[in-house]
């Protein structure tokens, strides 16, 4: 039987043992100058026919993978426990004689026929940076990335932005993927300067775009000085970027960089020249400085869930098509499966799949359904299969159907009310049915039959636009728009 007493003590006994642990694991690996120290790198080998040495050398190497592992873990806490640990590690095993440097044994003992070694060694932080942060990227499924910049050269914002277009390409490189900036700034509709200070006020359209990441960035530069040689006036300018990056579902903020510069002693004939030259530099050392810790940040987090998470384009669906893919992807995977939709426009339906599934196994599952086009271990493109071709996504239509698929609707309360509408629109002419799935409802018009006249698609898109939303693409059987506003 616990007493209270014994019950304390015990609760103080196990948060010391996980402090103790915790404090020898740190100590295990220190990060100095770049350097990744690995204080403690252990390896064990059998040694046959008496040849000491090759088991020595057998060792060495597993101590080397030791050290890597601990390195790993270090830069991506609890990442031996996802599922895809296993090939990581041994694509970054593969890199060992670039990454391991300065191996020194510090203890070897033979116990029977098992030589076991243990030694230091250091590992190049931004090599490994180079080489696990792609893999954790693509591991991830690719994040989506929502740029917001808040640039100024003295009080006036550039017309084109110096720091945005950086951060595009940089961001893109690395294998994220990146929301439309157009697209987000006509939905923002905030000031960025707001943004920078509080994230959380664009935490709804950022999961409307279903971004996974906010990046915001502030950058300012201006003329510290002027003078005039020869009838030309020269510029001295500074100017510092910093950037944030956000969580989208919590508005948590996992990175952060500041970075200043300046043109020196090297005056120049306009500010806006040498502001965007301090900025294109700013933007390459400060994104580098984050880049891969967004990732190694969301992985850590969870974000990289208990399974392999592989991207799916489907190409050629109609509406009522991808929902169909979608139910009989979930049957495939089975327990424990899950798929995220991350779009649905013009055909193109995009989801994110965590499954003990391979992309193998879920490419020749597709074929039945549709033409696979590419597939790598973590990105599938297919496209729907013709018409003639007998698969269980080719729906027979004994009614004529218009589907009506509406982004930014947040809540049941605003959902209900766009169908209220449709429905009376319609009349008894047609039956409507929704579903509503935050942050989008979904509609099906039935009708009976021939569309009567004045309630075909075209006729819909009006009304919709009358009740403020905007429609972005329009077919004989299709509707598709967003909410205006917050709701």
């Amino acid at each position: 039987m616990w007493t209270l007493k014994s019950l304390r003590i015990f609760i103080v006994s196990f948060c010391i043992s996980l402090f103790v642990v915790s404090q020898v694991f740190a100590a295990n690996v220190a990060v100095e100058n770049g350097l990744y120290i690995v204080n403690d790198a252990n390896g064990r080998a059998v040694i046959t026919d008496g040849k000491k040495a090759v088991a020595r050398e057998q060792a060495k190497q597993e101590a080397l993978r030791d050290a890597l592992e601990k390195a790993v873990n270090t830069c991506v806490p609890g990442i031996d426990k996802k599922i895809e640990y296993a090939s990581l590690i041994e694509k970054i095993f593969s890199k060992t004689s670039t990454l391991v440097k300065n191996f020194k044994a510090v203890k070897e003992n033979v116990d029977g026929d098992t030589l076991m070694l243990n030694g230091v060694c250091q590992i190049n932080e931004r090599k490994l940076d180079d080489i696990l942060g792609p893999q954790i990227i693509s591991m991830l499924g690719n994040p989506r990335v929502m740029i917001i910049v808040d640039e100024k050269v003295g009080k006036e914002a550039p017309f084109i932005s110096t720091v945005e277009g950086e951060l595009l390409q940089i961001f893109e490189r690395a294998g994220y993927l990146i929301v439309d900036p157009d697209q987000a700034k006509m939905l923002l509709n905030l000031d960025p300067q707001k943004a920078f200070n509080d994230p959380s006020l664009i935490g709804g359209a950022a999961r409307t775009l279903r971004a996974d990441i906010i990046i915001l960035a502030r950058a300012v530069a201006g003329a510290f000085a002027n003078q005039k040689i020869h009838g030309i006036n020269l510029y001295g300018v500074s100017g510092t970027v910093q950037l944030k990056a956000v969580l989208t579902q919590t508005a948590y903020q996992i990175s952060s960089k500041t970075i200043s510069g300046g043109t020196g002693k090297k005056p120049v004939q306009t500010v806006s020249g040498g502001a965007e030259k301090i900025f294109r530099a700013s933007v390459a050392q400060a994104a580098e400085e984050i880049l891969y810790k967004i990732a190694y940040s969301m992985a850590s987090a969870g974000s990289a869930l208990g399974g392999t998470t592989i991207n799916v384009k489907i190409a050629g669906a109609d509406f009522k098509q991808s929902e169909a893919i979608k139910k009989y992807l979930l049957e495939f995977m089975g327990d424990g499966g899950e798929l995220f939709t991350r779009s649905f426009k013009d055909g193109l339906l995009e989801v994110d799949l965590v499954s003990s599934k391979n992309a193998e196994e879920i490419a020749s599952f597709l074929s039945d359904y549709a033409k696979i086009e590419t597939f790598t271990p973590q990105n599938l493109s297919a496209r729907i299969a013709s018409a003639e071709q007998k698969t269980p996504v080719t729906v027979d239509k004994p009614n004529v159907v218009i589907n009506i698929h509406i982004e930014n609707v947040r809540w049941k309360n605003d959902a209900i009310d766009i169908e209220n509408g449709v429905k009376n629109f319609i009349g008894s002419s047609g039956e409507v049915k929704s579903v509503f799935a935050s942050p989008a409802v979904n509609l099906v018009v039935t009708y009976d039959g021939e569309i009567p006249e004045g309630k075909d698609a075209a006729a819909i898109k009006e009304f919709l636009e009358r009740i403020s939303i905007r429609i972005d693409s329009t077919t004989e059987d299709s509707v598709q728009g967003w909410r205006k506003g917050w709701l």
